[in-house]
């Protein structure tokens, strides 16, 4: 009988492998994202195998990214060499005992994604900046052979204002410009009170009155893959000229 072991506190985490995990991540703006990560890039994962930590207790999974292009890498974060970039994230699968972390994400073997990630040699549960608020995923237009890309869940972005991401509804799929909408079984009517940030990110924040992805209507434009990269390079030379 397969084992599953779920992880969402901090202090239980802690107990298994001393390294920073968060079961909540803050919310964080898009140019908070660029300002804070050591290495961005766009790579294929081509690989992803599990491991016990040193203690022989937690699992790590080791997520091989084929480097397809190096966007940016601070002066400060660890040499790039080669065409690989190996990130270690908490939790995965070994003979049937599964460990699960809150905020890890999961990655799809042969998909290519745009990653904002720490570099700096600190162990992360983690490394992407915001857990998962840094990763974005390639999606193709099958029939025009653009690229697009989506947030971690699949929400196309629709613009950059204020230095935040403008999203519309999840998609599935994008042919000859027409988006295919996921649908969503559920909504939950809520909303959240942005709590105080405590020795963290002082502009960090969280979402208040998320909107209902079902009311969304589809955008009539979304941006590229290019264009995307573009705004990032022109916030990576503010950041420089800072």
């Amino acid at each position: 009988m397969k084992q599953k072991v779920l992880i969402f506190l901090l202090t239980v985490f802690l107990t298994m492998e001393a390294i920073p995990c968060f079961a909540m991540q803050l919310y964080l703006p898009f140019d908070r994202i660029v300002q804070k990560a050591d290495v961005v890039f766009l790579g294929t994962v081509k690989d992803q195998q599990c491991r016990y930590g040193p203690n022989g207790k937690m699992i790590f999974t080791d997520v091989y990214f084929e480097l397809t292009r190096l966007i940016f890498s601070s002066k400060t974060a660890q040499s790039i060499t080669g065409d690989e970039i190996v990130l270690t994230f908490a939790g995965g699968e070994i003979d049937g005992m599964v460990v699960r972390v809150s905020d890890v994400p999961f990655f799809e073997t042969g998909r290519t994604y745009l990653i904002f990630t720490y570099m700096d040699g600190k162990p992360y549960a983690s490394p992407i900046v915001g857990a998962s608020q840094g990763l974005f995923e390639v999606l193709t237009d099958e029939i025009t052979g653009i690229s697009h890309i989506l947030t971690y869940g699949k929400r196309p972005i629709v613009s950059i204002e204020n230095g935040d991401l403008r999203v519309g509804p999840p998609i599935r799929n994008i042919r000859g410009g027409s988006m295919e909408k996921i649908p969503v079984t559920f909504v939950g009517n809520y909303y959240e009170v942005a709590p105080q940030p405590v020795g963290g990110d002082s502009e960090a924040r969280a979402s208040v009155a998320p909107l209902n992805p079902q009311k969304m209507s589809m955008p009539d434009k979304i941006k590229s893959l290019d264009e995307f990269i573009d705004e990032i390079a022109e916030r990576i030379r503010m950041r420089r000229e800072e």
